[in-house]
């Protein structure tokens, strides 16, 4: 997520440099150019000095002169991310999302405003919409988290199998949690097998749930969840 989402952040900044509202607007809207023109300023500004209130009160200034543009609303949104003020987030991309129902920026942002919010059947709603649009393995992945989490044992489980049929989870890594507050690199394909575990342990079935987390461990060694899933499922 965070990588996709830095790629966004410099796509989208690039889109303010040198911004001319001029070039979409009418001739005869002078005083509205010359504003633009001036929050942009302003924009780029307080983005090379690291200032994201100042940002963030530029961003405003041009969605009230340039009202509806989507790429605005996604600066700004990114900057309620970058600050974890999940609910702004969430009403942001909402709007967004008004404008633009197919924009994937807007739908990711919103759907990980909703889980941080602890609101997960939409945030659950959000990532399947994505991942109708862009066939993501991580995407899928948060569904299949959010399934289990929401007590969706069945779909979550088919979520899990469609990924660990995928070509591409060898490639990719997932960052867990550890008992020290840092956080640890395991592969997808671990996160998945400790995910059937806790999908079978729900279920009831134990022995088939350490015999998933051995696995993922074995995929994974040192996988600290894992490793605590199978000593709880042992009590």
């Amino acid at each position: 997520m965070k990588r996709i989402l830095l790629i966004l952040v410099f796509a989208i900044c690039g889109m303010f440099n040198n911004l001319s509202y001029a070039q979409e607007a009418p001739a005869d809207t002078t005083q509205t150019d010359g504003f633009f023109n001036l929050y942009a300023g302003i924009y780029n500004l307080s983005t090379q000095f690291s200032d994201p209130a100042v940002t963030r009160m530029a961003l405003y200034h041009l969605l009230m002169v340039a009202p509806n543009k989507t790429g605005i609303l996604d600066s700004l949104a990114l900057n309620y991310y970058d600050n974890q003020k999940w609910i702004s987030v969430a009403l942001v991309t909402k709007e967004n999302l008004k404008i633009n129902p197919d924009n994937e920026l807007a739908l990711e942002l919103s759907a990980v405003s909703y889980e941080n919010l602890g609101i997960k059947d939409q945030a659950l709603a959000q990532y399947e919409t994505l991942f109708l649009k862009n066939d993501n393995t991580t995407t899928l992945y948060r569904v299949a988290f959010l399934q289990f989490e929401l007590k969706r044992y069945k779909e979550s489980l088919a979520s899990t199998e469609i990924l660990l049929n995928r070509s591409d989870i060898a490639e990719q890594k997932l960052y867990f949690p550890k008992a020290d507050k840092t956080q640890q690199q395991v592969t997808m394909k671990a996160a998945l097998l400790n995910l059937k575990g806790l999908i079978a342990k729900s279920e009831g079935d134990v022995a088939k749930a350490k015999e998933l987390y051995l696995e993922a461990l074995k995929d994974s060694p040192g996988f600290e969840v894992a490793q605590k899933n199978l000593s709880d499922a042992g009590k």
